[in-house]
This record gives structure tokens, C-alpha cells and sequence, in this order.
């Protein structure tokens, strides 16, 4: 009988826990080290997987609930008519792109969703082929598929889910994320196991005690605390989803700041101008406006997790008071393209 502990997405979770373990053990000191109350809540909830054992691993994506509010048990046929809202939501973003850029939700680590044409999708799946959508429109797609070998960065990756089809569509690409340290035990679990010959590096550990290793590796991990450290980079694209929208005014900003200060030329945001409950943050664009001239990219005229609901009573109309998601597309303004064009000199502010 084969040991569960030998597999490559055991091992993939172990190299990324002691990763985790090392830069809890090294601390930092930023802006960003007391997370949002929001965070604080939600990172309690994935305490567990710092013992994560075999079976745990092999359904890591059911896991990624805590993360995304994403559950199989949703995707199940209920005769409900939600399959078929759901169904109808894929065809209207294929309408706006095709096919091109939809990446479906693996089966690997207990993947899920419903079942169309062999593949399975979710609401996670369709909230990252309508970002894909958006960068396509707004341009971002095809300037990054133009250079030779982008450097992307994630701020806030989650379970991983969107590097994923980003590194499948753009393979060429070196992917940053920075995120909490406990989130990369999905992440970092994830993306090595979908990817197996993907070279990993992990800055503020002894693996990687700075961010030197990030022109030989695949995929980059940064610990919030060290956040900084991407300011050294020559970033080509930083991209937010649905987590600005959760932190305080100083970190929204802070990021932004961070990713001008690279001079990177391109940022992507799809989020609410802030979460009803947070009061930590005014505006999503007012804080990215201290650095970038944003464009706002059209879509459907519905929010991505309608998708995940029962379809809405004939009579129903939208809530136009309501918050909606929002797909921002950044160029960074004149006066710091040409401040940051000779490489980043001055530290983030």
C-alpha cells in the first residue's frame, strides 16, 4: 500500500508549510502586518492546515471554502433552476470572448463544479474568465502577451486559483504573489502540484532570504511583511481581485504605491469600492488614483456571484444603490513613469 504521505501533492504541502513556519519564525515589520478585522477572522478559520494531513491535501480546493465561500456541495443538481442560471451566466462571457481564455477548474485536490461539455466550472472559474475578459478589453492581455518573459504580481492570491489559469494561458510569465502566510498553504500547495515541474521560491525564509531567486523560478511567494521587496522588481502587471475591497485605506494604497514604485506600467482590479462592512477604506479608486489613471472595462451588467444563486423572480430588478464589482484598468500616470523609468530608487512610501 502506498504511503499518502509520499505523494507529490503531500510533498508540494510540505515544502510549502515549512516555508510557512519560517516566515512566521522571521516576522517583519510593515504596514500590512495587523491584517484588516476582516482578515484577522478569516485567517483563524485556516489554522488547521498548518497540520494538514493526506486526505486534507488530496481535497485541498474543498478546504479553499474559508477562502472563497466556494463549496461542492453548491454545485450539486437541486432541480432548482440554479444549474441552469449558472449555465446561462458561461454563455453570455463566451459570447463577449469565446473560448480562448476559459480555463476550466481542474479535478486535481478534490477540484469541483458543475459538470458541462466534460469540464467542470464554478463560480471561481467564471469570476477569473471574466478578469481575463476585462484584461483582454482593456488591453492588458495583449501587451503582456508581447514581451519576452513578464513578471505579473498577485497581490492577495487566495487559493491560488487565477495564477492557475494565468500561468495555463500565459506560460511564459514569472507569477509574484503576496499574500498571508497561512494562504500560501493552499497556494503554494496548489500551483506545485498543478504544475509539478514549476520552480517554486519563497522569500523571507533560508530557502530565499530576499527575492534575488525570482529570474529562475516559475512561481514567487512574498509574505505580506515583506511586501517591499517587490517595489525591487521590474513588474510588468499587478492584479487585485476582490480582496482591496477588504483592507484598510493605508494598505490599498500602500500596494499601489508599492507596484509605482517598480515602475510597473499596468495594474488590474476587480473589486467593490469597499465591502459594506468594512470601515477601514473610503474607495478602492480613490486610493489607486494617487498613482494610476484608471479606465473602467464593461462587462455584463451583473455581479459574478449572481452566478451562484437562484435565479431572480421575473418581477425582480436590480438594486442600482447596491455596491457592484468593478473591473479597473491602471496605467501608471506620466509623472511616475518617468520617475521609476531608470528602475526603482526610493523606498515605497
Amino acid at each position: 500500500m502506498t504511503d499518502p504521505r509520499s505523494t507529490p501533492e503531500f510533498h508540494a504541502y510540505v515544502r510549502a508549510r515549512d516555508a510557512v513556519l519560517a516566515m512566521k519564525r522571521a516576522g517583519g515589520h510593515a504596514f500590512a502586518a495587523t491584517p484588516s478585522a476582516y482578515w484577522a477572522g478569516e485567517l483563524e478559520n485556516v489554522e488547521y492546515m498548518v497540520d494538514a494531513t493526506p486526505l486534507i491535501v488530496g481535497k485541498l480546493r474543498h478546504h479553499a471554502f474559508h477562502i472563497t465561500n466556494v463549496r461542492p456541495y453548491d454545485y450539486r443538481d437541486k432541480g432548482d433552476g440554479r444549474r441552469e442560471f449558472f449555465e446561462a451566466r458561461l454563455r453570455e462571457l463566451r459570447a463577449l470572448g469565446g473560448d480562448a481564455l476559459l480555463v476550466p477548474e481542474s479535478p486535481a485536490l478534490g477540484g469541483f463544479g458543475y459538470e458541462i461539455d466534460g469540464k467542470l466550472f464554478n463560480v471561481d472559474t467564471l469570476k477569473y474568465f471574466e478578469v481575463l475578459l476585462g484584461m483582454e478589453r482593456g488591453g492588458v492581455l495583449p501587451a503582456i502577451r508581447g514581451l519576452e518573459r513578464p513578471l505579473v504580481c498577485e497581490i492577495g492570491a487566495g487559493w491560488g486559483g487565477f495564477a492557475y489559469q494565468f500561468k495555463t494561458l500565459v506560460p511564459h510569465a514569472t507569477y509574484v504573489i503576496v499574500d498571508f502566510p497561512e494562504l500560501f498553504l493552499f497556494s503554494a500547495t496548489y500551483l506545485a502540484a498543478l504544475f509539478p515541474g514549476a520552480r517554486l521560491a519563497f522569500a523571507g525564509t533560508s530557502e530565499t532570504a530576499t527575492i534575488d531567486l525570482w529570474r529562475d523560478a516559475d512561481f514567487v511567494f512574498v509574505p505580506h511583511l515583506l511586501f517591499r521587496l517587490v517595489s525591487a522588481l521590474p513588474l510588468d502587471l499587478t492584479v487585485n481581485m476582490v480582496s482591496f475591497q477588504e483592507m484598510t485605506d493605508a494598505q490599498v494604497r500602500g500596494y499601489a504605491a508599492m507596484a509605482a514604485t517598480a515602475g510597473c506600467p499596468l495594474l488590474y482590479s476587480m473589486n467593490r469600492e469597499r465591502s459594506p462592512y468594512n470601515t477601514q477604506l473610503v474607495s478602492v479608486s480613490e486610493a489607486l488614483a494617487d498613482w494610476y489613471g484608471l479606465t473602467e472595462v464593461a462587462l455584463l451588467d451583473t455581479d459574478y456571484m449572481t452566478s451562484a444563486k437562484k435565479p431572480p423572480k421575473p418581477s425582480a430588478k436590480p438594486d442600482p444603490s447596491a455596491p457592484r464589482y468593478r473591473h479597473l484598468v491602471g496605467r501608471l500616470a506620466p509623472e511616475f513613469q518617468q520617475r521609476t523609468a531608470a528602475g526603482p530608487s526610493a523606498p515605497v512610501p
